[in-house]
Formats: C-alpha cells, structure tokens, sequence
C-alpha cells in the first residue's frame, strides 16, 4: 500500500479507502482452511503457461463480454483464481513473454526488439527450475530472445497434442510454455466459428479486408518496412462493430484450442499435479484509440487498457484459492507466485526481480501486494528500425488513476504526457494533462507523484540491469581467465563477444545503464584486452599464459 511519507496526503487518503473496499473483497473470496491444506504441495507439481497471443480481457466472456466467447475458460475457472486486474508490461510479445518468464521489467530484462540478447550467465527462474530436476520446455527458445532464458529443450514445431502426451509419459516434473496465436493479426477463426459473431453484418470493408489477410496493417503510408503488409487502410464509420465480433470469434477459437489443451491434461491425469497459468503477452486496440493491432503489427504503440489489460488465470490443484481478485497485478508477477506456490526458495532471483508473488493474496492474507504496475514499449513493437529503437512510451497505473509518457524518458524531460482519472473515464478518452482539461487541478496531486514516480522507476530498472549485468560480466571475465590458464584463445573470444552483444543490447535501450560508468568501461576494457591478448597469442602460435605472447605486437 502506498506510504504517507510518499505519497500525497489526498492520494493517500483514497488509497486507504480503497484498501478497505478490497480488504472485504479479499475476505470474500478467502478459501475455507481445507482448500488452504489442499494447496500445500505434498510431491513436486508441474507448470504448465499458457499464452494466447493479443488476447484482451474484456472480450472474454470470463471477463464481462456479453457474447459467450470463452465457455472452455468460463468452465476451467470455477476452481481457479481469476485476477481481474492483471496488466501485459508491453505492447508487444517477446518483452512480455521475457517478464513472464524472468519476473523482470522491460527496461531490466532489455529484450525489447529483435537486436536485444538475454545473457546466459543472468540468474533465470527457467535455469533455478532445471537446477531442481525439471524438464523445462518451450514454445520458442531459438534466437536472441528466448535462448538464453533457461530453456532446456524446444517445442521444435512439435505439435502441442503430442508434446502433453510426452510429457504426460515422462517421469520428470516439467514446466511447459505452451502457446496460440488465433486472437493474433490476421483475423481467421476456425470454420468451426466463423459467422457465429459476425453473421449480417460487412466485412468488406478496406479495413476488415485487411485484419483478415495480413498480420501488419498500417494507416501510415509513409512508413517505409520490410516485412509484407497491407499498404495504407484507413478505418471506414462502422467498422467498430464488425472488427470487434471478428476478433471474438477469433477469441472463441483460441477458447476451443486451448480447452482442448486442459481436457487433454485432465485426461491424462496430469490436472491434480500441474499448476496450470493462463495468460497472455498483450492485449489488442480495436479502433478505441484510431487503429487496430499493436505495436508490431500497427507500428503505433500504445499503452492504453485494450493493449495492457489481459487475463490471469491460475489453478492449483485441487482448486484451491478459487476466486476472483481484484487486486492489481502484472506480468513480473508471475514467476514469483509460481516458486512460492510450488514450495521453492526464489531468493537468489529476488534481486534481478520487479515482481511480487500474488500467493498471499490468493490466500485471503492481503488484499494488495503492490502500488501500480508499470509497462514500457518501442514504439513499432519487436521489428522497431536500430535507428527507432530508443523511442519508447512508459506507462503507470494504479486502480484508479494512469499516466502515459512518450518520447521521453520523463515528463521533465519533454515527452508528451497523458494523465486518466480511470474512474470517472475508464476508456482514457480525456486527457486531463491537456490544457483546460477539467478537474486536472484537483486530480494534480496524483499527476505529480505518478510523475515521480515514473523518473524512480526509471532509475531503479536502470540499477537493477546493471547489477545483473556487470554480476554476468564478471563471471565471464573469470571464465576467461580460466581459458587463458588452460590456453584456449577460442573460449576467451566467445566470452568477450558476449560481454561485446550485452553492451550492443543495452546501447538499444533509452538510459543505457553504463552511460558515463567507469565500472562498466573497466571490465569491457578489461574483456577486450584479454581477448585481444588471446588472438595475438593464437596468431603467433603461442600459448596464451605466454609472456613473450602479452608482448607481441
């Protein structure tokens, strides 16, 4: 909950007053003292992730669609919990995938484009995991993103079916990333639903022609990129309605895929031993704010709820803590509350992680674990330019209030800012930090410790990445020691190319962390100077623990 000392006295007040309202909330939704036993892990559980990609909340009928969209997921909740305020911490996939399987926020992790490297050497939930004896399976674990995160093997294009039945085979524990891309761009619902929503009304439209053909759609003509796309649409009046009911058909689709799934599981008899979380990696804008998509598809980023608000949905077995929470969560949250859940000591990830674990809320103890949750994205998603990379938005939201900066690292810093009373305007229609915007001097208070808050934020992320980063720099610099000692120029290089990808990854990013740091500048010098050594060494067919070798020209 907020502090006194750090927030503004009428803030604070409101905060309390909501704290109350959630309190009672919490209680309501406490599980008896069986359930509670019935959640304590009496052999090691599984995990099973479940992402559907661009799967917004709101157009689950979970969470308040009026059409029946998600039945599988309405079903398999009844003895889950349900939290109804969780937020994506990006625009786009792989920064939000990374935060889910790391607890870490973009600006910490850095995967936000497709230069981005995660280091081996960083501490990863995924690698603790395999550490205790688990299998640890991926959708994706190639490339830059998703290689180094701890992943032991890959799904390799494996279909999903088959993998459960492997895995329901083995005698391993596991934890499995599974995941779908129906809600994702372009717009194909399975036979099976198409017309169910959509049945009588145009789908002819340039626009709805487009969402149904090509996975970026661009408003822009000018934007010049290499990928396929559908050239410059523009959105037609009534357009609103007929996109929204394609996209829920495409929800129900993704609602049967992943159903099948969870009976496949329970079929299996895996249910009652598997943690099973259901999420996604963001949300989807649907014309609320002038366009369709998100970051990678639209190259339009936005931060407001249709792209951040997502579902989580989290079975124990058993089904204990079944409920519906309203308190606020957000991606880095994840891991936390799985390693508390499955029983495992977490504390060495604590110091690289921004999230808290949800597990005592569920278990009726607290009604909030954290102030607000924060969200950071390039603005055209993973395929940004090199050149465009530094260009991010930034948003903090608590329940009721949400501040958005782009192109600026703070409001001080020129970006342009939008401020929402989320109370009063849950769809962030009005701008209150507009000139003449009405009730903005009353609500200026919360501006200006969102604004702070924001510049904190910042520097925290910015810390916490270069202690991760120089920790892993340093464990290389000894590894190539080592390979000095035992004359092995090769293993030398590929350290110090390493320490050389962590600083190229971390110059995408809008503070580099190592700006104007000498501690940094030393261990790359340092890095450098070996390697360099190491090749002069190999060059001159001299061991690399040579003397006459260091002084070679």
């Amino acid at each position: 909950m907020p502090s006194c000392s750090l927030v503004p006295v009428r803030l604070c007040v409101a905060s309390l007053a909501v704290a109350v309202s959630l309190a009672c909330t919490a209680r309501a939704t406490r599980p008896e003292p069986e359930a509670a036993r019935a959640a304590e892990p009496r052999a090691t559980w599984n995990v099973v992730l479940i992402t559907v990609d661009a799967l917004r909340a709101d157009r689950m009928s979970l969470y308040g669609n009026e059409r029946r969209t998600t039945p599988q997921l309405d079903a398999f909740a009844r003895d889950a919990a349900v939290f109804e305020n969780f937020f994506a911490v990006s625009a786009h996939t792989s920064p939000g995938v990374v935060s889910l399987l790391t607890g870490q926020n973009p600006p910490v992790h850095a995967q936000t484009t497709q230069y981005s490297f995660y280091d081996a050497l960083i501490p990863s939930p995924l690698r603790a995991l395999a550490a205790r004896g688990y299998d640890v399976v991926g959708y994706a674990m190639r490339g830059a993103t998703y290689s180094e995160l701890g992943f032991t093997r890959g799904q390799d294009g494996m279909p999903t079916e088959q993998l459960l039945e492997q895995l329901a085979a083995s005698e391993r524990p596991f934890f499995a990333w599974l995941h779908t891309r129906e809600t994702h761009l372009p717009y194909k619902p399975a036979a099976e639903f198409g017309g169910r929503f959509t049945r009588g009304l145009k789908l002819d439209s340039p626009l709805l022609r487009a969402v149904r053909e090509h996975a970026i759609v661009l408003r822009d003509a000018s934007v010049q990129i290499p990928y396929r796309h559908a050239g410059q649409v523009a959105a037609r009046p009534g357009d609103a309605e007929p996109l929204r009911a394609l996209y829920d058909e495409c929800v129900a689709s993704a609602d049967a895929r992943v159903g099948a799934w969870l009976a496949q599981l329970r079929a299996a008899g895996l249910l009652e031993r598997t943690l099973v979380v259901i999420t996604a990696d963001h949300g989807e804008e649907l014309l609320e704010h002038g366009w369709v998509g998100h970051a990678s598809t639209g190259y339009d980023a936005k931060l407001t709820d249709e792209v951040l608000h997502i579902p989580l949905i989290v079975r124990v077995p058993g089904g204990a803590h079944a409920g519906r929470y309203r308190a606020l969560a957000s991606q880095v949250d994840v891991m936390p509350t799985l390693f508390e859940l499955l029983g495992i000591d977490g504390s060495e990830l604590a110091p690289n992680q921004q999230g808290v674990s949800l597990a005592p809320v569920m278990r009726g103890e607290q009604p909030e674990v954290r102030e607000f949750v924060f969200a950071e994205t390039t603005r055209k998603g993973w395929t940004t330019p090199r050149a465009e990379t530094r260009r991010r938005v930034v948003a903090l939201r608590t329940h009721d209030r949400k501040l958005i900066v782009a192109d600026g690292a703070t409001p001080a810093a020129g970006g342009s800012v939008h401020f929402y009373d989320l109370a009063r305007d849950p769809g962030e229609l009005e701008n209150l930090n507009a000139a003449r915007a009405p009730r903005s001097a009353e609500l200026a208070p919360s501006l200006d410790w969102l604004s702070r808050e924001v510049v904190l934020q910042i520097q925290r992320h910015r810390a916490a990445a270069q202690r991760s980063v120089e920790a892993a720099a340093r464990e290389r610099l000894a590894l190539q020691d080592a390979g000095s000692a035992r004359d092995d120029a090769t293993a030398v290089v590929a350290q110090w190319q390493a320490i050389a990808r962590q600083h190229a990854t971390w110059g995408l990013e809008r503070d580099p962390f190592y700006a104007g740091d000498t501690a940094w500048s030393a261990l790359r010098e340092q890095a450098a100077e070996l390697a360099a050594r190491a090749m002069r060494c190999e060059a001159h067919g001299q061991p690399t623990s040579s003397p006459e070798c260091a002084r070679s020209e």
